[in-house]
Parts: C-alpha cells; sequence; structure tokens
C-alpha cells in the first residue's frame, strides 16, 4: 500500500537526512517510527480508550519521534 503524507518543511528535511545518514529510505524510516509507535500502543493496556486519548497517544509518539529526528540529525 502507498500512502502520500504532507510533512512540514523542518521535519521533511531532518527526516531525510537522517535517513541518509542511516542509510535507509525515508520510506523505511517512516515504516520503523510508525512500528514503534504501533508497538507501544498494543502494549498499552486493552481498556477502552476514548478517542481523545488516543490521540494524546499518537500525538506523543510523534512528538518524540521529531526529537529523535531533531537529535539524530545535530
Amino acid at each position: 500500500m502507498a500512502i502520500t503524507i504532507a510533512l512540514p518543511d523542518e521535519l521533511a528535511e531532518q527526516s531525510m537526512a537522517l535517513a541518509a545518514h542511516l542509510d535507509l529510505s525515508l520510506e523505511a524510516l517512516a515504516v520503523m517510527a510508525l512500528e514503534e509507535i504501533l508497538d507501544k500502543h498494543r502494549r498499552q493496556s486493552p481498556a477502552d480508550l476514548d478517542l481523545a486519548q488516543k490521540m494524546k497517544i499518537v500525538q506523543r509518539g510523534i512528538e518524540k519521534y521529531q526529537q529523535a529526528l531533531i537529535e539524530l540529525s545535530q
């Protein structure tokens, strides 16, 4: 399956730099990040979460991913 996403310029530049540094494609880097977020979500309690809680979990994962990209690109 192919999906096109729009990234803020800074995030796209940092992602491409990190992917090049790790000798990965941008797609492979994105897959790794999404797998990590999904894995963390799977390890959460199976208690019913409302949509707002789920969105907060995803947002935290995205923020951590963005911060890791910034740190690794420096």
